[in-house]
């Protein structure tokens, strides 16, 4: 729930970039993009006013509110040498982002420089802590900076200080006129005067003009004094709406603009990968989300099973365990060295959707060869693929004639990216066929 935190009078203030450039929402995916780890440094989220006199600001933090200036001393400084150290990194990421050269960067650094310029101390708060200077500090009135300031989008503002010209020394006084001519010199002095008083006249505003004691001056506007206040920006809604759009407008650029730089294109499949699919799709298999293949060159008859989270799953379907998701092994070549017979063969275990969570195993072994007096071992290729990313893993399983034998095992978690081709060698005991396979 977004709490109330104060209230901007726009007469007092001007605003700095764009309406998109002080969008809160992209500000705050540039904060969070160039300070992942945080900033210690909240900005307020500012929301007009329907009448145009001013701005609400908000806060999505439910602790209580303190101005920076209503702190004691000794923790407001605290707080200020934070809020400094705040500000200064903001505009070295502001300067790095201009020493790209490009506009997009530039855009960028106008944003973060006027993220950090605001009237005051009055413009900051703090939300909860325990008065050591561990709360979080939270700006409004960002974005703006005082009429009279001299310096805008640099962290900083500094008063602008107006030195009125020396009044200039009054004119000698005019020699009187002669005696005899006293009363036509009287009248020819109230003629400027009469004048002056006329053009006074003409050029007084129309709301007159104040006199010291209370007192007004006659003018245009029948002695009624208007005070000097700056009116207030007239925003119709068509105007708001307009402002609204561009600040969705400017967030979902920053959206697409992460998104677009997170993107991995798939890369292209090597021509082992595409001999790979040629058999998989002779043999009638199938593709899914996860896919894990067996590839070789003999007659041999090597086993891909999968040792799922709770089960397995391979050579005999009844033994799957229930936490194997949606796999099955749809191609199993050379069984038995009797069924499925080929010199290229390949073995196919795939999940369409759903894959239980948890760790697997998947085994190669050489369940039965072709020669029977004498050690062989077989060169295999094993290739991992997940959401059209994919590892192909080369190794070599051994069978000897004593029976047993050397397998290999590929480990991989399922909250994990692709696995290493790290394979672990696997010892084969000798063992019935119902216990090996099947």
């Amino acid at each position: 729930m977004s709490q109330f935190v104060a209230t901007t009078t726009l007469s007092l203030m001007r605003s700095l970039g764009s309406t998109a450039e002080r969008s809160v929402h992209r500000m705050q995916a540039i904060l969070s993009r160039e300070f992942p780890n945080g900033i210690g440094l909240e900005l307020a989220e500012p929301v007009p006013r329907k009448d145009g006199s001013g701005i609400d600001w908000y806060t999505e933090r439910e602790d209580a509110l303190v101005r920076l200036s209503d702190l004691p001393d000794e923790t407001a400084d605290i707080y200020r040498a934070r809020l400094r150290q705040s500000v200064q990194a903001v505009l070295r990421a502001a300067s790095a982002q201009d020493s790209r050269g490009d506009a997009a960067g530039r855009s960028t650094a106008t944003a973060l420089r006027n993220a950090v310029t605001f009237p005051g101390d009055d413009n900051v708060w703090i939300s909860g802590g325990s008065g050591r200077g561990d709360g979080m500090v939270v700006l409004t009135a960002w974005g703006y900076e005082r009429h009279d300031a001299e310096t805008s989008g640099k962290g900083e503002i500094s008063g602008k200080t107006d030195k009125l010209p020396p009044a200039a020394a009054p004119p000698p006084p005019t020699p009187p006129a002669p005696r005899s001519w006293g009363w036509l010199a009287g009248l020819l002095w109230l003629i400027p005067i009469v004048l002056a008083g006329a053009i006074a006249w003409l050029l007084l505003p129309a709301c007159g003009v104040t006199l010291p004691f209370g007192l007004t001056a006659f003018g245009k506007g029948g002695g009624a004094y208007c005070a000097l206040t700056a009116p207030a920006p007239e925003l119709d809604r068509k105007s708001l709406r307009t402002q609204e759009l561009m600040a969705e407008a400017a967030v979902l650029e920053e959206q697409l603009r992460r998104h677009v730089n997170s993107c991995v294109p798939t890369p292209p499949k090597s021509d082992l990968s595409k001999r790979i699919d040629k058999k998989v799709t002779g043999e009638g298999g199938h593709t899914g989300k996860l896919q894990v293949t067996l590839s070789w060159h003999t007659r041999d008859d090597l086993d891909l099973n999968s040792f799922c989270p709770g089960g397995m799953l391979g050579g005999n379907q009844s033994i799957k365990g229930p936490a194997c998701g949606d796999g099955i092994k749809d191609i199993d070549s050379n069984k038995n060295l009797t069924e499925n017979v080929s010199s290229d063969p390949v073995e196919n275990l795939v999940w369409k959707e759903n894959i239980a969570p948890g760790s697997y195993k998947f085994a190669v072994i050489a369940y039965v060869t072709t020669v029977g007096d004498r050690d062989v071992t077989v060169p295999f290729d094993l290739r991992f693929r997940l959401d059209e990313q994919e590892v192909i893993c080369s190794g070599t399983v051994t069978h000897y004639r004593s029976g047993g034998g050397i397998g290999q095992a590929l480990i991989w978690n399922s909250d994990d990216p692709l696995p290493s081709c790290n394979l672990i060698p696997q010892k084969i005991t000798r063992c019935s066929s119902n216990d090996c396979k099947r």
